[in-house]
C-alpha cells in the first residue's frame, strides 16, 4: 500500500513542482512596469470639441472609465467584497484555504476544476490577460497576485479591479456597468445597483440583467445575503434594499453617432491607437441632426417611410461633421445598423447637375435651349427608351437654366446625348463617385436620370466641386489628419453658373413654387431626386460653407407613397441646412472673373429683336456669349379674313403684320397642343381674286369666299418623304405619324391611306399614329370637302 501510494505522489508531481520552482524564482525579481502602469486600456473617440462619442477597449472594443476608489460608493465596495474575497485586507494576495482546496481538487482530477481566486488573483488574471484555466496560469496568477500584494496598497489593488473587471456587454469596470445597466454615475448607484453589479464579474454572459433577468436577480440576492452575513447590512436595511424595484436602462450600447463611429472602427481600426481620438464630428449638430430625422420621419409615417441618412460635410475642408446612417441604429426591424450613407442607392435626377456642367465646359451656355418634348431613343440591345418627365408633361423648347432648374427629364437625356455618355461616365469618377464600375453601354443615357448606384457620401463629396471652384473634395474624420487639397476638374466659371441655377429660386418656380423646403434666406444651392417606383429621394444641396445630403427611404427597398425629393427628403435637407450654418455668417457664392451677363430673347436664349417680346439677363462665360439675333421670332404679313399668307396682291386692307413664333421640328407639336399661333404656310387664295365683278353676282362671290377660306394642309409627313424601319425596334412599336394644321373653322379630319379611312383626329394638331405598311402610299386628310394629300414610301 505504501508503494502504491508513493508512485501516485510521483505521477501528480509534476503537477506543482515546476510552479513552485517559479515561484522561488519570480519572487526575487521586481514587479515589470507594466504591471503598475495605471494607464487605461480603453480608447476615447472624441468629437471635435472633445465630447465624447464612444470609448473601445484595444482587445475587445468595450468601453471603460477609470474612477478613484475614494468615488465609489462604500456598498459597492462592500458587496464585492463579500461575495467575491472576505478575507481580502487580510490575506497576501493569495488565500492559503481557498488555494489548498482548489489545489486537493486539482490534483486529485489531474486538471483545474476549482479556482479558489481573490480580488488579487483575478486582477493578476486580467493583467496577465490569460483566457485557459490550466495548471501553470493558475500558479502564475498566484505569483503576480503575490508581487501585486508586495508592490501596491490594498486600496490601489482594489481600486485597480474595479476599473480593469469585466461585467459584461462591453463594460470594462464599474463606471462602464453602471452607466450601461442603469444609465448613471457611479456616484448614483444605490445598495441595490451596487449588490446587482458586483455579482456580475463572476460570468458575465450567463448573468447578464438584459438577458437573463432572473439569474441576475437570484445572483443579487445572494450578493445582499452576504452582505448581511458580513454585516455590511442590518436586518431592516436588507428589508429595504429588496423591496427597490430593479429598473434597467434601455439596452444600448453606449455610443454617440454609432454609424460614424463603426465605419471609423471598421474603415480605420489602425489609426485608432491613442488613448484618446478625436473626429472631425461636431456632436452638437450629430444630435440636432438626428432629432431632425426623428421629426420628420413620422411626418411621413403614412407614406410608408421608415427611415432615412445624412451626411453634413464641411466645404471647404472635407470634414465630415455630421453622419447620420438611419432612422435608429438600433432598430433591427428596419436593419437600422446599416449605414445608408455608405450604400449604393440610385440618385434619381440628383446627376443631372454633372451632366449640364459638361455641356457648359463644352461650349454650351445656360441659355442653350433643348427641347423638353418626347422623343425615342435606342439602347444598346435595340429597345426603344423613351424618357418621361416626372409630371408627365412635356414644356417645349427650354434654356438650361429652366432645364436643370426644375429638373426636366427629357431635356437631361437629350443634353446627355449631346456630351456623349462615355464622357459623362468618366466626369463622374473623376468627381469621386467609385460605385460606377460598369461600361457606359450598361447605363445608357438613364446614366444622366440617375439609373446608376451611388454613395450618399460620395455624391455630397462630388457636390463640392461646385462651392470649391471645380475643385474635387477629400473628406477628413480625424483632426490628426491634413486637410488634403483637392484635384481641378471643372472650369471654376462653369462650376459658379451650376451653383447659380441651383440657387436660383425664379428659375425653377415651375415645379418648385414659390415656397418649399429649398427657399432660404440666404443663398442655398440643392437639387432633389426621386427614383422610379418612389424607393428612394434625395436632396444634395450647399452653401459656401456646408454640403449637406439627405436619403430618404426604406431599407428593405419597399417604395415609398406619394413622396419626391422635394416632400420626403427636402424637409430634413431644409431644417439640417438651417442647423449647419446656424454659427456662420452668411455670405454669397463667391463669383470668379471672366463671366458676363447680357439680355437675351427668353424663348431662344440669343440676341434679342424688336419681334421677342419677353427678354431675360443671363451670365455667359467670356466668349461664350450669342452672337446672332433671335431667329424664332419672325414677322408674316397675314390675310385677316382666313389668317393666310397676305401677298403683293392682297388688299392692304385685310393685311396686318404679326410677329409668330417658329418653332424648331421637335416642339411643334407642343407649341400647337399649348396654343401657340401657328405661322401659316400658304398664301390666302383671295389675294389673287379677280378685281371686276358686277353686283348682280354678289351671292356668288360670298359662297365662293367661304368656299376657299377653310383649308387643311399635312404637315406630317412632308411630301414625297420616305420612312426607313428599322429592324431592332419591334414591328408593334414602330409607328408614323400623322399631323395637319387647318382653318380656325375645322375642328376634325378624317385621314385617308390609299382611298381607306384609317381614323379620324381632332385639332389643333390632328394627330393619329398610323401603323406603317411597305411600298408608296396617298396620305389624304379630309374635312367635309375640303382635303389635302401627300405621297409617301415606307421601305426597309
Amino acid at each position: 500500500m505504501q508503494k502504491i501510494g508513493q508512485t501516485k505522489w510521483y505521477r501528480h508531481a509534476h503537477l506543482w513542482f515546476l510552479p513552485l520552482l517559479v515561484l522561488a524564482v519570480a519572487i526575487l525579481l521586481p514587479l515589470p512596469k507594466r504591471f503598475l502602469d495605471r494607464t487605461q486600456s480603453s480608447i476615447r473617440i472624441l468629437d471635435r470639441t472633445g465630447e465624447e462619442l464612444y470609448q473601445l477597449n484595444r482587445a475587445t472594443h468595450g468601453s471603460q472609465q477609470w474612477i478613484p476608489l475614494r468615488e465609489v460608493p462604500r456598498s459597492c465596495v462592500s458587496a464585492l467584497l463579500a461575495i467575491e474575497d472576505r478575507g481580502f485586507y487580510t490575506h497576501p494576495g493569495v488565500s492559503l484555504r481557498g488555494t489548498i482546496r482548489a489545489l486537493w481538487q486539482n490534483l486529485s482530477t489531474g486538471h483545474v476544476v476549482s479556482g479558489g481566486s481573490t480580488i488579487t488573483q483575478q486582477l493578476a488574471r486580467i493583467t496577465l490577460g490569460t483566457q485557459e484555466r490550466t495548471l501553470v496560469s493558475k500558479v502564475l496568477e498566484a505569483l503576480l497576485a503575490l508581487k501585486l500584494e508586495q508592490s501596491l496598497r490594498k486600496e490601489e489593488i482594489l481600486e485597480r479591479y474595479l476599473n480593469a473587471a469585466y461585467f459584461g456587454h462591453r463594460s470594462y469596470g464599474l463606471a462602464a456597468a453602471a452607466k450601461t445597466y442603469f444609465g448613471a454615475s457611479v456616484g448614483e448607484l444605490s445598495t441595490a445597483q451596487c449588490a446587482l453589479l458586483a455579482g456580475l464579474p463572476q460570468s458575465p454572459s450567463a448573468l447578464d440583467p438584459f438577458v437573463n433577468r432572473d439569474a441576475a436577480k437570484a445572483r443579487q440576492e445572494r450578493v445582499l445575503g452576504a452582505m448581511l452575513e458580513t454585516n455590511a447590512l442590518t436586518d431592516e436595511q436588507l428589508r429595504e434594499v429588496t423591496q427597490e424595484p430593479l429598473t434597467l436602462t434601455e439596452d444600448r450600447t453606449a455610443i454617440r453617432a454609432p454609424h460614424f463611429v463603426m465605419w471609423l472602427l471598421t474603415g480605420r481600426p489602425d489609426d485608432l491607437n491613442a488613448p484618446t481620438v478625436r473626429t472631425t464630428l461636431d456632436v452638437d449638430l450629430q444630435t440636432e441632426t438626428e432629432r431632425i430625422v426623428e421629426r420628420k420621419l413620422k411626418e411621413l409615417n403614412d407614406k410608408n417611410v421608415t427611415s432615412a441618412a445624412v451626411v453634413v460635410l464641411d466645404a471647404k475642408t472635407g470634414d465630415v461633421l455630421s453622419m447620420v446612417g438611419s432612422a435608429d441604429y438600433f432598430d433591427e426591424e428596419h436593419d437600422g445598423a446599416v449605414n445608408i450613407a455608405l450604400a449604393a442607392r440610385q440618385p434619381g435626377s440628383a446627376l443631372k447637375p454633372f451632366t449640364y456642367a459638361l455641356a457648359l465646359s463644352r461650349g454650351d451656355t445656360a441659355a442653350t435651349t433643348v427641347a423638353d418634348t418626347s422623343v425615342q431613343f435606342l439602347t444598346q440591345e435595340g429597345t426603344p427608351y423613351v424618357p418621361r418627365n416626372y409630371d408627365y408633361l412635356e414644356h417645349g423648347l427650354v434654356r438650361y437654366r429652366e432645364a436643370l432648374a426644375n429638373s426636366y427629364n427629357i431635356a437631361a437625356v437629350r443634353v446627355a446625348e449631346r456630351v456623349g455618355v462615355p464622357a459623362l461616365l468618366a466626369f463622374l469618377r473623376s468627381a469621386g463617385l467609385t460605385t460606377l464600375t460598369k461600361t457606359p453601354e450598361h447605363y445608357g443615357l438613364a446614366l444622366t436620370l440617375g439609373d446608376a448606384e451611388v454613395r450618399l457620401l460620395e455624391l455630397a463629396q462630388a457636390y463640392g466641386i461646385f462651392p470649391r471652384g471645380g475643385e474635387t473634395l477629400p473628406v477628413r474624420t480625424l483632426l490628426s489628419d491634413p486637410i488634403r487639397k483637392g484635384t481641378d476638374i471643372l472650369d471654376q466659371r462653369v462650376a459658379w453658373l451650376i451653383t447659380d441655377i441651383l440657387s436660383d429660386s425664379t428659375a425653377r418656380l415651375a415645379e418648385f413654387g414659390e415656397s418649399g423646403p429649398l427657399s432660404f434666406d440666404f443663398p442655398v444651392a440643392a437639387k432633389t431626386g426621386t427614383t422610379r417606383n418612389s424607393r428612394d429621394n434625395w436632396t444634395v444641396g450647399f452653401t459656401p460653407d456646408r454640403i449637406v445630403g439627405v436619403w430618404v427611404g426604406n431599407a428593405d427597398n419597399s417604395p415609398m407613397k406619394d413622396t419626391s425629393g422635394v416632400t420626403g427628403a427636402g424637409p430634413i435637407f431644409h431644417d439640417v441646412m438651417l442647423a449647419a450654418v446656424r454659427n456662420l455668417p452668411s455670405g454669397d457664392f463667391a463669383q470668379p472673373q471672366g463671366l458676363t451677363k447680357m439680355t437675351v430673347c427668353r424663348l431662344s436664349g440669343k440676341l434679342p429683336t424688336d419681334l421677342c417680346p419677353h427678354t431675360i439677363e443671363e451670365w455667359f462665360i467670356a466668349g461664350t456669349e450669342p452672337k446672332d439675333p433671335d431667329d424664332l421670332y419672325r414677322s408674316f404679313e397675314i390675310d385677316r379674313r382666313n389668317g393666310l399668307l397676305a401677298n403683293k396682291f392682297c388688299d392692304q386692307t385685310f393685311v396686318e403684320h404679326k410677329g409668330l413664333a417658329v418653332f424648331p421640328k421637335d416642339t411643334e407639336q407642343w407649341a400647337r397642343e399649348h396654343g401657340w399661333p401657328v405661322p401659316p404656310t400658304r398664301v390666302s387664295p383671295l389675294c389673287d381674286l379677280p378685281q371686276e365683278r358686277s353686283s348682280s353676282s354678289s351671292i356668288s362671290f360670298s359662297s365662293y369666299i367661304s368656299s376657299i377660306s377653310s383649308w387643311i394642309e399635312i404637315t406630317q409627313p412632308q411630301l414625297s418623304e420616305s420612312y426607313l424601319l428599322d429592324p431592332l425596334i419591334p414591328d408593334t412599336q414602330e409607328l408614323i405619324i400623322f399631323e395637319a394644321h387647318a382653318s380656325t373653322d375645322i375642328q376634325a379630319v378624317d385621314w385617308y391611306v390609299d382611298g381607306k379611312q384609317v381614323g379620324t383626329a381632332k385639332g389643333p394638331d390632328f394627330r393619329m399614329k398610323w401603323k406603317p405598311a411597305m411600298g408608296r402610299h396617298i396620305v389624304e386628310s379630309r374635312s367635309g370637302s375640303v382635303s389635302t394629300s401627300v405621297h409617301l414610301e415606307v421601305v426597309k
